[in-house]
Order: C-alpha cells, then structure tokens, then sequence
C-alpha cells in the first residue's frame, strides 16, 4: 500500500454526494474536432447531421447545448451517476429537447445497442479511472467510431503533470484524512494559499509556482479553456480524485494504437506547431524528430505541457497533416483581432499588425489578407465561408471587375488569403478561428429581440457562467441575467426599460450613477435606462447569445 493509499483510504467521492459542474466545453464542439480532422487529411461527417457520443458525461450539459442548436443531429450521453443522468433528464424536458438522450451506464458495461457514432467525447475521463476502464474506453471508441469518426480525449500531460503531481500529494498529504468532502476541498484550497505566500523564490525554490497553481484554481483557464474560477466539485473530482494519471504524448499514443486507433492531433492546433517557439529550438526539433508525434513530445517538453485534448481516429483513415487550400474553402473563418499600423521603409507596401485578444499577432502586408481581416473584425462574432471571405476581400482592394484581373491573379489571391490564414491559426486558435459550421446568430438587434434559448435556460438556472451559441462560455452580473431572461421575442427595448425602472431600480435594489446629478437613490431618467438597456443587448449581440 502507498503512503497516499494509507494517508487517506478513502478519497473517492461519490458524483451523487458532490454532482460534477454541469459545464459545457468548447474544446469538444464536434465543429472543431471537424475542423482539426479536415485540416489534417479526414473527410469528417457533417456537423448539421450527425450523432454524437460523450461519455462521462455528468449531467449532460455540454450535450444539450450542442442539442439545442443542431435540431438535425444526435446527441447520447452515458454517466455511472444516476443523480447526474436524471437533473439531465428534467433539463430535456423543460427545453423540450427530442434529439439527446442520457443514460446512467458504467462503461465497463455499455455494449453496441447505442449505434456508432461520428464523434465520441470523454472529458476528463482517461486520467481519472484505473488502466482497465481507460483500456475499455479506447476499445468502445475503437468498436463505436464510425470508418471516418472522430474520437476527442483529455488528459492530464507530462512533462507538466509532474509539478501537478507534487502539489497534489501535498494537498491528499495535508487534507486527505477530512471526511467530509466540501471540508477537505476548502482545507486543500488553503494548504495551496500558505504554499503561494511562503515567499521569494530566493528562499523557497519553485514558489512562483505555488502562485500560479492558486491562480489555476481560481481561473482554471489551462483546463477549461474559458470557465470563470473553480468549484469544489472540480477540486474534488480531479486533483483530489482517488486517481489522477498524467501521460506522455508517446505514452497515449502507444495506447491508442494499441487499440488500433491512431492519433490525428490536438483541438488546439497550434500547440502541433513550432511557430510560438525561438528559432534555435525549432530547428533542433526539426533535426532531432523522426516522427510527428516526436516532434510533438518535444513541444510539450519545451512548454511543460500540462493537459492535452487529443483527437484519435481509426488506423485505416489516412493522415496527411497537410492542410491545403481545398480544406480551407470547406471552412467557415471568424477572428476579432484589433489592428495597428507597422512602420515600413518609405517605397514599402503598407502593413497591418492584428493582434488577439491574448496577445498573438500576424503582420501582414498583402492587401487581400488585411481587407479579410478588417471584414472579419466588423462581423464578429459571426463566421464566414472562405470563399465568401475572399470574395469581400478582392472587392475592397478593389480588384474585382477590373479588365486586368485574370484566373492567375485570382488564384493568386486565394493562395496568399488562405496561406496567411493558416498561418494565423497555427499561431493561435485566438488570432484566427477556423470551424466546419456556423450557428445561426445575429449582431443586429432587432425590434423584439431573440436570446439563444440554452443561453435563457441557464439563466433560470441561476447561472451566470453561461454558454453562447459559439458554444463559449461568457460571464453575467445580475442586471444582464435580469435582461437576457426577458429576450423571448416578446419585448422591445423600451418595454426592458420599463421593467427595469418598475423593478430593481424603483425597488431600490439596484442603484444607477445619476447622469444629471440627482441623488443616488433617485429614479433614473428613462431615457438613461434605454440607452442602458440598448448597450447591454448590443454587447449580448457581439458575445453571441442573440439568435438569427
């Protein structure tokens, strides 16, 4: 038995006592496990018809929002806790939902009689259960994937699992003998508050990490990609968990054709990429690497990956990892990158810098490429076929129906659009969002206008973590859940002014900075409150939660 074992026998808890998050996951959108398929080499199923599979899938949340907005395609989802699986069921019913189906089924026992499937997901699931569930499951994903399906799974990496390992020894070493689940989660979020504050790293060796760890939990950003802060739920079922085994990229993929599956690559494609990495060590990765998947592992050394979602697929479907200018035309393009003049040599064509909100960038001087992507900011968040991209594009550079514009030109300009795209993605999934579908959202607010109906649902829910229609995750405060609850169609904006001045503020509960200098506590003008009210819903819009 080990120290840990010994320490704290009894680790486990029960997904009935403490439910999981009900989280949805853009990472697992099986547009981008389309997309990153497409780009290297699949023919992946269309996202508008096609069935879906997540297992471990807690109460289903990340299903029923892909449900709600692809009425055509099939959603199944399978979780041991009975709990989670039946508040999932009551969720179905209320939105009414005849496209998705949850079961409460162990792995170990799920046999053919749900079908294939074009795309399976198992979300923080391979690093959490013993070698023999994680053995099943790729062979379910082996015997359920349909020829050209597409398999998504998380895990815990090394090289970074190994500082995650000691932090979490210390955390099960400090609070594993608390009974009490929610004690020893809040127990553990203090041992990991005295490590960040033991002080300078002159001192105590590694500290700096110990701070950043705190600031994971509070943001978790590395693991979920875009949720607000961490539950005890999350702390428990995954640090805390009774198992928690990080790999090797070399190790799962051992695993995976072992199988007889293969690896296709990473939802983030540029982590595949050696382009956010110095010169002088690309190069020796480049000459060291015998495979990709080597060249990869040598990624992951360099930026101590720590949590990987890889996407797997059947030995038989050829891989090229060369994504071409067909693929692209087949995608849809979005990016809401802010642009900055770039100083050239006098004689020089001008050039734009675009950076993301995360801070990459693409300088780029050809002319069709920035009038895509000055189009691409003014319709964000909305997504646009490439062919339609650059089509706008040529117009604003003003070649189109010009008598010198010849075939050559023309494909010129589609190679130059599409090569800087690709270039821009493989920087980062920020800069430049590729994807196989486009959801049906508006940036214009109408007259009465629509909030998404799963975004609605939630806010009944008392969530303000919410999810949009690009299947993203965005925060509310009060007053916005106040409004967004109200978008059914029944409602003009005034009419939300009036509700407001009605409600919370003449109730006095919510309070307005007065712009005429009335006193707080004041009832504001209407005029200020409808232009509030039209603020609000026009940021709902650029945050997509307002449907077409």
């Amino acid at each position: 038995m080990s120290w840990q074992a010994e320490h704290a026998p009894d680790l486990t808890v029960s997904y009935d006592e403490v439910p999981y998050d009900g989280l949805t996951h853009s990472e697992t959108h099986p547009s981008l496990l389309a997309t990153v398929g497409a780009l290297m080499g699949m023919d992946p199923a269309p996202i508008e018809n096609c069935r879906v599979l997540e297992i471990g899938c807690a109460q289903g949340y990340n299903l029923l929002a892909m449900a709600v907005n692809l009425p055509a395609s099939e959603f199944v989802g399978i979780d041991f806790a009975p709990v989670q699986i039946e508040e999932g069921h009551r969720a179905i019913a209320e939105l009414g939902l005849s496209n998705v189906s949850l079961h409460a089924l162990d792995l170990m026992a799920l046999d053919d009689s749900l079908g294939q499937f074009d795309y399976i997901i198992a979300h923080g699931f391979y690093s959490w259960v013993p070698q023999p569930v994680r053995d099943r499951l790729l062979a379910v994903y082996s015997r359920l994937l349909r020829p050209n399906g597409i398999g998504y799974i998380s895990y815990n990496a090394y090289p970074g699992g190994h500082f995650m390992n000691a932090l979490r020894d210390g955390m099960l070493f400090h609070a594993g003998r608390i009974e009490k689940p929610q004690e020893r989660a809040n127990e553990a979020r203090r041992w990991i508050d005295l490590l960040a504050e033991t002080g300078e790293a002159r001192t105590v060796p590694y500290s700096g990490f110990y701070k950043a760890y705190r600031q994971l939990i509070y943001d978790y950003k590395e693991h979920l990609g875009d949720e607000a802060g961490r539950s005890n739920a999350g702390l428990l079922h995954d640090e805390l968990e009774e198992v928690n085994r990080p790999f090797y990229l070399r190790e799962f993929v051992d695993n995976c054709e072992a199988a007889g599956l293969q690896y296709v690559g990473d939802t983030e494609f540029a982590s595949m990429m050696a382009t956010n990495v110095p010169a002088n060590v690309a190069q020796v990765i480049q000459s060291s690497a015998r495979s990709r998947v080597e060249a990869e592992q040598y990624l992951d050394f360099v930026r101590n990956r720590m949590f990987r979602r890889s996407l797997v697929c059947h030995q038989s479907v050829q891989i090229t990892g060369k994504p071409s200018l067909r693929t692209l035309q087949s995608l849809y393009i979005s990016s809401n990158a802010r642009d900055e003049e770039v100083e050239r040599p006098s004689g020089s064509r001008p050039a734009r810098k675009y950076i993301a909100p995360d801070g990459s960038s693409l300088t780029t001087d050809h002319p069709v490429t920035i009038a895509a992507f000055d189009y691409l900011s003014e319709i964000w968040p909305q997504r646009i076929r490439f062919d339609d991209l650059l089509q706008e594009a040529t117009r604003r550079v003003g070649r189109t129906g010009k008598p010198t514009k010849t075939a050559k030109s023309d494909a010129a300009d589609a190679q130059g659009l599409g090569a800087n795209l690709l270039k821009a993605y493989s920087v980062s999934p920020v800069l430049m969002e590729l994807h196989r579908y486009a959801p049906q959202l508006t940036t214009e607010v109408s007259a009465r206008p629509v909030a998404s109906r799963w975004a609605r649902w939630q806010v009944r829910q008392n969530s303000r973590s919410i999810c949009n229609l690009l299947h993203k995750r965005v925060l509310l405060d009060e007053p916005d859940c106040f409004l967004l609850l109200r978008l059914d169609g029944s409602r003009g904006l005034d009419d939300l002014a009036q509700e407001l001045i009605g409600g919370p503020l003449g109730e006095g509960h919510w309070h307005l900075k007065q712009e005429d200098g009335s006193p707080p506590g004041t009832t504001p003008a209407l005029a200020q409150v409808k232009k509030i009210v039209r603020d609000r819903v026009e940021w709902f819009a650029m945050a997509a939660l307002l449907e077409g």
